[in-house]
């Protein structure tokens, strides 16, 4: 579990049998319930009070809703890579599969290699599977658009990165127009909220330091326009909060690799040859970045005058598990099987007929990040929590109680279902200004 959050934002730098019944796709975002087969149930999962869709909720899981009713699909999970991460990945989507009624067809890595992720996504749609979540590099989307595209019974969503057209041009998205709906999170966002929470921890313990004493790392992968975004938050932040980047440093491991080693080899010059510094904040990208940092500022007997946090968090609650505590203090974290639920139950919602792409979650789609012309591709958000050594047994054990798992090895006492939420309010730089 260690580096399944590292491998997730690393690749956003590159970054079953047929139907038994074929449904029409909805000419509009919500169906009446009397289009319901009398007699059946609630109609839709997490239906309108009238019994119409509620397409920002369709694909979530329903514990009211007889799913057994719908036609058995078959589900797959295709990975340009069969490392931790994917293999995590795939142990959600293969949970989630028998709850959404759906056969689980098993989980294909490509090895890197893009034509071969491409060969094995035909041998699947010709072996009859119509549901897919997709990773390939994210330079393969288009040409997994216009292989999937020849059969319309065959549904997709991708996990890891936006599935982009790589198109180019001013005004442009990075990575270019959306060309499927997209669940996930936004880097820009994370790279702030990172900065603020050790902003919030500086202030807490020593709000006598002056800033100017205080070094900055923002650990970073700069060939990832994605990751690269998180630095650009962090430092606007830091430079509005304390009113100079004189003391804002950048250990980029582009150069030294996306892992713990690199990530030590990029940040150890930095607080090395900064003694003038006896305090520092890191923002740590990633866990094996976050993780190197923290072994840095350890080695320099540091530890208890700084603070490194991350967007991720699974290798830092296995640190925390092993009873290692050090100054990688907090991680801003989803769990996985959160992350999964809504991207099948995506697909899942396209087989039956309930959704498009084109129409699901109608209250996500971002008024300058939509799609070519004429699209209405939405962007659900996912929410997230600050783990902590004192509640991230509890939230974890929460997720397992959420999503009917036993992935963590917690005690639920004292735990509600209602203590957390699956959903999040869409922010408001999602409608025009």
């Amino acid at each position: 579990m260690k580096k399944i959050l590292a491998l997730l934002l690393a690749l956003t730098m590159i970054a079953g049998i047929t139907a038994c019944a074929k449904k029409a796709e909805p000419a509009a975002t919500n169906t009446p319930a009397s289009s319901a087969a009398p007699g059946s149930g609630k109609p839709y999962p997490n239906a309108n009070p009238d019994g119409s869709i509620n397409l920002d909720k369709i694909a979530h899981y329903d514990k009211d809703y007889d799913y057994t009713k719908n036609p058995k699909y078959k589900v797959a999970y295709l990975a340009t890579d069969g490392g931790v991460l994917y293999q995590q990945s795939a142990a959600a989507y293969e949970h989630w599969a028998p709850i959404y009624n759906c056969e689980w067809a098993g989980f294909l890595s490509a090895n890197g290699d893009s034509d071969m992720f491409l060969t094995n996504l035909q041998n699947m749609i010709d072996q009859g599977v119509t549901g897919f979540i997709l990773d390939p590099d994210a330079s393969v989307f288009p040409a997994v658009r216009d292989l999937v595209s020849k059969y319309p019974d065959v549904k997709w969503m991708s996990q890891m990165a936006p599935p982009r057209d790589g198109a180019t041009g001013d005004g442009l998205p990075i990575g270019g127009n959306l060309i499927n709906p997209y669940v996930g999170f936004d880097n820009y966002d994370a790279g702030r909220q990172q900065t603020y929470k050790l902003i919030e921890w500086k202030k807490e313990n020593f709000p006598d330091v002056p800033w100017n004493e205080i070094g900055f790392v923002a650990m970073a992968y700069s060939v990832s326009p994605p990751l690269q975004e998180r630095v650009i938050g962090a430092e606007e932040v830091w430079l509005a909060e304390t009113g100079s980047t004189d003391n804002f440093f950048v250990a980029d491991s582009s150069s030294t690799g996306l892992n713990l080693q690199g990530g030590i080899d990029a940040v150890s010059p930095i607080i090395s040859t900064h003694g003038e510094y006896k305090h520092w904040l890191v923002m740590g990208l990633i866990d094996d970045l976050a993780q190197a940092a923290a072994a840095v500022i350890d080695q320099q007997g540091l530890t208890d005058n700084s603070c490194v946090v991350t967007f991720g968090g699974s290798g830092l609650q296995v640190q925390w598990d092993e009873g290692q505590f050090d100054a990688f203090r907090y991680a801003l974290f989803t769990a996985q099987n959160l992350y999964a639920e809504p991207i099948i139950g995506a697909v899942y919602a396209y087989l039956n007929g309930w959704a498009t792409p084109e129409t699901i979650w109608p209250s996500w789609i971002k008024w300058n990040d939509h799609g070519g012309e004429g699209h209405s591709y939405a962007q659900l958000r996912l929410p997230t929590v600050w783990l902590t050594p004192e509640t991230y047994k509890h939230y974890l054990e929460w997720t397992d109680m959420y999503a009917k798992a036993d992935y963590y090895n917690y005690s639920q006492d004292g735990i509600s279902v209602d203590d957390y939420s699956p959903f999040i309010d869409v922010p408001a730089d999602f409608k025009a200004p």
